[in-house]
């Protein structure tokens, strides 16, 4: 892979997550426009803009399908993995910098080591265990509501009062809780296919193996067509995982002396 197209593959990622806003945000109108000046910019086919964001489109939240039917390949996996947990912001400084010539070299040497590892994920795919990533976007959301759904309606083995734990970074979605003693955790996965594996954060899997035979995992097939829901107890008992170590890009904003020595000091 040349380096103009693992940058555009970062923009082409921006697109997709967040799609007409975000195309908004870049002073597009529409997406031939976009994909024709970005692609002149980046010396990269209009077309391959294209079909880059038509990759990453089945998992995320927008009107198109994308190329749900093809295995979504390694080095996909890996822009998902590094840059998903930006937000629209951040990450929208880091597209207008690979547009921009006069930053463009200044992106790309920030960004070395991670245009390394997504050129070298592809060249290896053959030789090393793929990279499991499923990106905390519809998919995870649809499947949670699922489950939510599933238990109200009583469809699911469990019964008690559902506590909702998923903003609390507690290490599980849902609790259950039965009587004052007794409860269950529930840590919901979502898979657009029939058929693929999860990830697990090292928070939650440190609870799994704490909470044992208290712990559920929910596993909901075929998100966005026809779902199918399943569940597992005690995960950390059934389970041999590897551990993947993400290389991830942390943004930090600077505010430079001049504008600091606006503000006025007092003993």
């Amino acid at each position: 892979m040349k380096p103009q197209n693992e940058m555009a593959l970062i923009v082409a990622f921006y697109f997709s997550k967040f799609d007409y806003d975000g195309l908004a945000q870049l002073g597009y109108s529409t997406y031939r426009e976009a994909f024709q000046d970005v692609g002149q910019k980046l010396g990269v086919k209009p077309t391959s803009i294209k079909n880059m964001r038509d990759e990453f489109d089945p998992y995320y939240d927008n009107s198109r399908k994308g190329w749900y039917q093809k295995q979504v390949r390694p080095s996909r996996k890996k822009v998902m993995a590094t840059f998903d947990d930006l937000s629209e912001e951040a990450l929208r400084a880091l597209v207008l910098d690979i547009l921009k010539p006069e930053t463009r070299r200044k992106a790309q040497t920030e960004l070395l080591p991670v245009l390394k590892e997504i050129r070298d994920t592809d060249e290896r795919r053959n030789r090393q265990q793929p990279i499991e990533y499923t990106p905390r976007g519809p998919t995870g959301r649809r499947a949670e509501e699922f489950f939510i759904s599933r238990f109200h309606a009583g469809l699911t083995p469990f019964s008690g009062v559902l506590k909702d734990r998923r903003d609390e970074g507690v290490g599980f979605d849902f609790e259950i809780i039965k009587t004052m003693s007794s409860y269950q955790l529930i840590e919901i996965k979502g898979l657009a296919k029939a058929l693929g594996g999860v990830t697990f954060t090292d928070k939650e899997w440190k609870v799994a193996n704490e909470a044992q035979t208290k712990y559920f995992l929910g596993l909901v097939t075929n998100v966005h067509q026809l779902p199918k829901i399943g569940f597992l107890q005690n995960p950390a008992r059934h389970f041999t995982p590897s551990y993947h170590l993400r290389t991830t890009v942390s943004v930090t904003w600077g505010v430079n002396t001049d504008q600091i020595s606006k503000i006025e000091l007092s003993p």
